[in-house]
């Protein structure tokens, strides 16, 4: 994961905290990846993935409020 900033709140200007969600799977876990473009279905994967970008996506979480904002 990259550098985790400081943010403030949108809604209620309460303190954000870092973290990330997990993409969970048959027997896997692993950070949520952001990939461009529309989801194209494969019958043996689920989503056709191969050659995309795939970037870690960070999330933070504000202690007063609960409101979550996704980073790639």
């Amino acid at each position: 994961m990259s550098a985790h900033r400081s943010l403030t709140c949108p809604r209620c200007a309460g303190s954000m905290e870092a973290g990330y969600i997990v993409d969970e799977g048959y027997g896997t876990r692993t950070v949520a990846k952001w990939i461009k473009g529309e989801p194209q279905r494969s019958i043996w994967t689920g989503l056709k993935l191969r050659g995309k970008d795939k970037l870690d996506v960070t999330t933070y979480r504000c202690g007063r409020c609960g409101y979550l904002e996704s980073y790639a």
